[in-house]
Order: structure tokens, then sequence, then C-alpha cells
């Protein structure tokens, strides 16, 4: 069947489903039918079947009315914001885990959080802009979980396909490269093509030059460089509220983003009224702080010493404001000796691990695996622990 054809064929068999109270032209707008038949490869009913399946994941979950209750009920629950458009005018979102003020994330939690996300990028993004971007800075061990990497992946790419840009990793450390090495091979290789491992600072500024104008790329080499500095200042640590005295950066986007959608956002903007478009709604505490409901961070000495820690053990080097090592790209296999030999004592490790709801429990909360060894038992053990 012709591309052409399976468009029509796909719309027509899509206006037979009910349409969803929040979005009722979402199964059989062009856009969504051309990503479905895109993500299967023009596959039609492969595509019939995906589509379906996200129409109801979306009729139960109504992604358009979620907020992050995490964030609201702690704030600076997850870091992870909208911070501008890149030259393409593709959304960025941004997160750094020294802003975080909780180091062990779930799949629901983290599910939630990206869906609110990227629901209200989507409100952001102008006519032919289909995709969005995310910059990750720093990795801590508790969130280098190869399980909960992939368990969040596979949602998002079974009802967001052909939405993932690129994905650029900035300040990596070697753990979080040895757990990507095991979850790609579980990816889709289109998925796997769009993330970007950068940690030196010459590689950083190049990529972020390439992709980004000049005043997104001045912003984030700013951001990241204020969440280098320990201990993390309050304002950046309260990334939610604008800068005071002297700062003139603003921990929550650039002042383009700020002026647009931050500035302009209003409290009816929150409520979703179906048949009407979807207000853009920045970070839950933002937006807590806009409306002075928001509640000041405040640690236990047991949390503070957990957060030292996971920002210890994340690898971060606080001689430099960024890392200043080679860079690490998703195709480079030529790692040390002596790395790889980590890697497989990692991966053998995990592949000794049972699923959840077995008797026997794991020594550690964060599995990583590396390179995947000279057979392929491990790995097999891995995939299958993983995507239970």
């Amino acid at each position: 069947m012709e591309k052409g054809d399976a468009i029509v064929a796909l719309k027509q068999r899509m206006t037979r489903v009910t349409p969803l109270q929040d979005e009722p032209n979402f199964a059989t707008s062009d856009e969504t039918i051309v990503r479905f038949l895109k993500a299967n490869d023009w596959k039609y009913k492969d595509a019939e079947k995906a589509l379906l399946s996200t129409v109801e994941y979306r009729r139960q979950t109504r992604p358009l009315t979620v907020d992050c209750q995490y964030c609201h009920t702690r704030p600076g629950f997850h870091s992870m914001r909208q911070v501008g458009f890149d030259e393409s005018g593709r959304p960025v979102m941004y997160s750094s885990f020294a802003q975080a003020s909780v180091h062990k994330n779930t799949v629901e939690d983290l599910v939630t959080h990206v869906t609110y996300l990227i629901e209200n990028a989507k409100v952001t993004m102008n006519s032919g802009v289909t995709t969005w971007v995310f910059v990750i800075d720093w990795m801590t061990m508790g969130a280098c979980n190869p399980k909960l990497g992939y368990n969040v992946t596979s949602i998002l790419s079974s009802h967001y396909p052909e939405r993932l840009g690129m994905v650029i990793c900035v300040n990596i450390s070697p753990v979080f490269h040895g757990v990507w090495k095991a979850i790609k091979k579980l990816l889709s290789p289109g998925t796997v093509s769009k993330v970007r491992l950068v940690r030196s600072e010459s590689k950083i500024r190049q990529v972020f030059g390439t992709f980004f104008s000049d005043e997104l790329s001045a912003w984030l080499l700013e951001e990241i460089a204020l969440n280098k500095c320990k201990p993390l200042s309050r304002g950046q640590l309260e990334f939610w509220n604008p800068p005071s005295g002297e700062s003139r950066h603003d921990p929550r986007g650039t002042l383009s983003y700020v002026h647009g959608y931050i500035n302009q956002f209003k409290l009816e903007d929150a409520h979703v009224f179906p048949g009407h478009p979807k207000k853009h709604l920045p970070h839950p505490n933002i937006i807590d702080a806009l409306s002075a409901v928001v509640a000041a961070v405040s640690l236990t000495p047991s949390e503070e010493a957990e957060r030292e820690e996971a920002l210890g053990a994340s690898g971060r080097d606080d001689s430099n404001l960024i890392c200043a090592q080679d860079d690490v790209s998703d195709d480079d296999d030529e790692d040390s000796d002596s790395d790889a030999e980590d890697g497989d004592d990692r991966l053998q490790e995990a592949s000794k691990l049972k699923p959840e709801g077995s008797n026997a429990k794991p020594k550690s909360e964060m599995v990583s695996a590396s390179h995947g060894g000279s057979s392929g038992k491990p790995m097999s053990k891995l995939k299958k622990w993983i995507t239970r």
C-alpha cells in the first residue's frame, strides 16, 4: 500500500473510534496518523494497532489533565523543566539531578512528570514542529537503573512515537555510560541515534552552538556551571523562583521563554475544557511560586547526606565548571581495558538479579551493565529482568 493510501485508509478507520473527551480530533488528525504510520514503517495494520492502544491509553489517563503532585507535595521532586527552544523551534527541556530534592525515582513518578512536561511542551510548538529536545545534566547513581530507564522509555516510545528529536546528556559518569551500553541494545536504532553523550567542555559548547541559539546556549552553559557549585546556592536549589539580588541568570529558563510563557501564565490556564485548546503550563513549582503556595525546600540531615552521597557518586568534578573529559558518543566502543572489565563485572552482577517478586533481593538498588561481555547469556538475562 502506498503511503498516501495508507494515510487515507488509517484515517478512515480511526473515524469509527469514539473521540477522546479532551482532544476529540487526536485519533484522526493528519499529524497523528502520519506519526504512527512512520513509526511502524508505514505498515498499515501495525500502525492501526499501535494507535488504537494509544487512544485507549489517553482515554484512561487523560494526559492533558495530568499534574505532577509529586512536585507540589515536595518542591523540586523533579528538576526537569522546559527552558526554551532550539534553532528549529523545538521545545528544549533541561534537568539537573543536582537540583532535584529526591534522588530515588520510580517509573510512576517519572512518567507522571514527563507526561505533564511534554503535553505542555506540545502547546508551545509552532506548526510544522513535531519533536522536542532533552538536555540531561549529571546522572546520580539512583538514576542509573536500566530497568527504570527502559520502562520509562518504552512507555513514551509506545504512546509518543516520532516525538523525540534529541537527547543530550552532559557531564555523564562512567557508570551511566555503562548503563547506556546495556539499555541501547534493547531500544530501536532510531531512538539510539538520537542520544548524544557529551562530557568535554569543548564538545558541549560545540553541540550547543550547533543546535541552539546564542541565547539558549548561554543560558545552558551558565545553568550547568551554577549547578556545579558546591554547596548549591538557594537560587539554584529553588529553581522555580526568579533571580534575586545581583544575579541576572533566571533558573526558570531563557528570557524569551520566561517572557512568552511564564510571565503570561494565568491561574485559569490550568483548567482543561473539552473542545478548547490547552494552555501551556510551566513546571508545577513555578506555578506554585506564582500562586504564592510553594513551600521552601527543607531537607533533614539524613536527606542532606543522601543528597551529597548521590551527587558525589555521580562522578561530578568540582574542580571544573564543566567536566573536562573526552567526549563519549553513543557509537564509541573504544573504552579502556579497565573500563571494559568493570563493565563486564557489572553486567555479570546484573544478570544474577532476579525479577521483582522473587525471593532473592538485589544487593543494590542501582543495577548497571556495560558492553555485553563475550557471551550473549548475561545480556539475555538482563533483558528479561529489565522488561518484566
